[in-house]
């Protein structure tokens, strides 16, 4: 589609231009915009008289603007700057619009990649990330549950910017921009509150140009316990585009899917890996249960119900909603439905504790398996895989996986599926089809017999 075009030699060649966006679908703005590529040059000054044109068309005419009046590029997912740090959300009018296309960069061969990452006890996995240039390292947990990736700032109260925390500088990075909006966000008991910034961010060769990310200032003591530097989000959201989607539109993955596998801490198992842009068939075996994501906001989908094994106790057999989240270490569900599995399992509460159950270590081998019916398939969890066992001196303590909560998403109960359930079950996210995938995690013994 053109635009009339303000240099024009002949009444002919006004009358092909002004046909072209007769026939063009154009909506009438309030203020009057250039589509990108169409910048029209100006020989000498022209003024086409427009009206009976206008008269005549179903569409209306743009009005022809001055050459310095053309737009500029604008930066992939650049916001107009603010100097001000209040904590409230990205208004509508700073979020990405339909319209803004990223630049694809063909200068990267689309493939998967791996990302390696490190089993901290079985309570978190983190892998390597950069920002900046030159690139800054930071380890950082990658969280299906939220879409937002923050690092600590040079700035942080209280301050870690000593060898064991490391810190982003934004003064030392030539490819900073400024953003000055505030963010927070919660982690169970855990909060982070700082200021964005628009910065690069590498993962395994891959460059998320300008992407929005978190400058944490101030942080809860939970976070100093950990060699976790921060978090990349790879939550789902229609309003805050992820590093993985900037990854996507710019070309530089092969799919808009993401998989984790996690290994189990003290194992022989292969390590934990994150594949970019796919699945990678070395860490699974047999083929792939899916489900359709239930909410535009999160990786939720529907089971039908959890079972034994043994065929004793079915729970929510009118369905229930479940969420993947590779940052909860446990499985976490309703605090009552929570309560009557564990008693059939012979958990007692613990003092004081509603949501943890003990059990007795010498019965553990013999308890059933529990199953998660997911699209009318069993995934299942032996007693190894959702047993917690504590050893204290010569002492042993066994306490039940699956723990009790008032937790609610979007005013209904939900389980969470954590790193104990996605050590089991390699999964894949899967962003274009909107769905989650689950296929048998390989082992040791797998990895053995498939060498």
């Amino acid at each position: 589609m053109h635009l009339i075009a303000a240099t024009v030699l002949t009444l002919t060649l006004v009358s092909i231009c002004a046909a072209n966006v007769i026939n063009a679908p154009v909506s009438q703005a309030k203020n009057p915009i250039w589509r990108t590529g169409n910048v029209p040059r100006q020989l000498r000054p022209f003024k086409p008289n427009l009206r009976p044109l206008r008269q005549k068309s179903k569409h209306p005419i743009l009005p022809i603007r001055k050459p310095e009046q053309a737009p500029t590029k604008r930066r992939f997912y650049e916001r107009p700057k603010k100097p001000q740090h209040k904590f409230y959300e990205w208004p509508a009018q700073y979020l990405r619009q339909d319209n803004e296309q990223p630049v694809r960069d063909y200068r990267v061969t689309a493939t998967a990649r791996d990302i390696q990452l490190t089993n901290f006890y079985d309570i978190l996995y983190h892998g390597p990330i950069s920002i900046g240039t030159p690139e800054q390292s930071f380890n950082v947990t990658f969280n299906t549950a939220s879409p937002r990736t923050w690092v600590p700032s040079v700035h942080s109260i209280p301050d870690y910017n000593n060898s064991k925390f490391k810190t982003y500088n934004n003064k030392t990075s030539s490819t900073y921009i400024p953003n000055g909006f505030g963010f927070e966000a919660s982690y169970g008991e855990g909060k982070v509150a700082g200021y964005l910034s628009q910065d690069n961010i590498n993962i395994a060769g891959l460059t998320a140009r300008n992407q929005i990310f978190g400058e944490a200032i101030v942080e809860s003591d939970i976070f100093e316990d950990t060699t976790n530097h921060g978090v990349l989000g790879l939550g789902l959201s229609d309003e805050e585009p992820t590093v993985f989607d900037n990854m996507v539109e710019r070309g530089l993955l092969p799919a808009p899917v993401f998989s984790f596998y996690l290994n189990r801490l003290n194992s022989n198992d292969p390590d934990s890996v994150l594949t970019l842009g796919g699945t990678n068939p070395a860490y699974y075996v047999g083929d792939f249960t899916f489900a359709d994501v239930t909410v535009p906001d999160s990786w939720q989908f529907k089971m039908d119900r959890i079972q034994f094994s043994n065929g004793t106790g079915i729970f929510n057999g009118w369905g229930c909603q479940a969420v993947v989240d590779s940052s909860t270490p446990l499985i976490i569900g309703p605090k009552e439905e929570v309560d009557v599995l564990n008693r059939k399992l012979g958990g007692t509460p613990l003092s004081g504790d509603e949501t943890m159950y003990e059990l007795d270590c010498s019965e553990v081998d013999g308890l059933p398996d529990v199953e998660f019916i997911v699209n009318g398939k069993k995934l299942s969890m032996s007693s190894k895989d959702y047993v917690v066992k504590m050893h204290v001196g010569t002492d042993s303590l066994c306490y039940s996986g699956i723990l009790g909560s008032s937790w609610k998403q979007n005013e209904s109960p939900v389980w969470i599926l954590g790193m104990s359930f996605m050590r089991v079950y390699y999964t894949q996210f899967d962003k274009g089809n909107k769905r989650i995938g689950f296929a048998k995690a390989i082992t040791f013994e797998h990895a053995i017999l498939n060498k």
